[in-house]
């Protein structure tokens, strides 16, 4: 898999995959002393990335406390979703942080890669391999970019509105609207029903 870190113009990162990740990511974790970038999965096992991020963006990164993950497989959006980021020299940075985590991930995710001005390389499976280190949307426009069919169903239930139902009439559930049968009355001198 091949891995590029990806900035939009107001300073929001994201890790863009060439396939989609195997394991579910729990956190990435920048050592700002060598620059290397360490992806650790929820089931404890890790990936070191084998390119260091240029010192230039670490300030940028320093803003950021979650990054967003994701793979754009076949120009398509193949994941998306967002981790925690964590400085190996300030492990308490996210403490002093407020939480943050989009209600909408995949409608954040889709602004973010959309919006990508700048970035670099940090992982190559070949990193001999000189055709590789360009951008791994190839000729694909990050403004072009679709949800693979599997996401796009997930992303149109996050963008419907919130439907208020509070005002339409109940349909006789047992909170009295309903009702059955026909109504019948007596008659108030003689008793006898009609």
């Amino acid at each position: 898999m091949n891995i590029d870190l990806l900035f939009t113009r107001s300073g929001a990162a994201g890790l863009i995959a060439s396939s989609n990740w195997i394991k579910k990511v729990a956190g990435v974790l920048l050592d700002t002393q060598s620059g290397i970038v360490t992806i650790e999965y929820a089931d404890t096992d890790f990936l070191e990335l084998n390119i260091p991020i240029e010192a230039e963006y670490f300030p940028i990164l320093d803003f950021n406390q979650s990054i967003h993950l994701g793979a754009v497989v076949n120009g398509h959006i193949a994941q998306a979703y967002q981790v925690p980021l964590v400085f190996a020299d300030d492990p308490y940075r996210n403490q002093t942080l407020a939480p943050h985590q989009d209600e909408n991930p995949l409608s954040a995710f889709s602004y973010f890669v959309k919006s990508c001005v700048a970035g670099q390389p940090v992982h190559r499976e070949d990193l001999g391999n000189e055709n590789t280190m360009g951008c791994i949307l190839g000729d694909s426009s990050p403004s072009s970019l679709e949800f693979a069919p599997h996401l796009a169903r997930r992303h149109a239930f996050e963008m419907k509105p919130q439907l208020d139902l509070s005002h339409l009439p109940t349909l006789g559930l047992g909170s009295g609207g309903g009702g059955g049968g026909a109504v019948r009355r007596t008659d108030d001198s003689k008793g006898k029903k009609k």
